[in-house]
């Protein structure tokens, strides 16, 4: 932790805080039943990229009115960037948007898991909601359980909601 802006470094440190989180959170809900895992790994693969500009803005909010940086502060922005993944995840499939980035979005990725079964496309696109869903809620998580004061958590509250 410093003062000093390292973009790359921040940006890795956000990167962190999302791949350990929300694979651990993914394996708590693939452990559930089996046929989750293509939903557990959409969950991942939602949250494994982006610039972080969202995590950059409410670091830079926390710092401008002369807080420190710190790991928790790191956990709270990274929550921002969970919001966003969960709104790219709904937005892909209002639009039926078949990439994001060259990789097959949510929707189209767990056809294959489903295309099995009867209405796979209805399917595969339920399921890719509720991975957008369940990124909103994770983003609830990550944020509650910061590690921030409480004190500071329960003025956020209101914005949060």
């Amino acid at each position: 932790m410093t003062d000093r802006w390292d973009p790359a470094a921040f940006k890795s440190r956000v990167d962190d805080v999302l791949r350990r989180f929300v694979a651990e959170e993914a394996g708590l809900f693939a452990a559930v039943d089996p046929l989750l895992r293509p939903v557990a790994e959409q969950l991942e693969a939602a949250a494994a990229d982006g610039k972080r500009l969202r995590a950059a803005f409410c670091y830079w909010g926390w710092r401008a009115v002369g807080q420190p940086d710190s790991d928790a502060l790191v956990r709270a922005a990274a929550s921002m960037e969970l919001v966003h993944a969960a709104a790219v995840v709904h937005d892909d499939l209002i639009d039926d948007s078949p990439l994001r980035h060259g990789r097959p979005t949510p929707h189209v990725a767990l056809r294959a898991a489903v295309q099995d079964r009867p209405r796979a496309d209805d399917t595969a696109r339920s399921l890719a909601m509720l991975v957008g869903d369940l990124l909103m809620s994770l983003a609830g998580q990550l944020f509650a359980t910061c590690g921030l004061p409480a004190a500071y958590l329960a003025r956020a509250r209101p914005l949060w909601s």
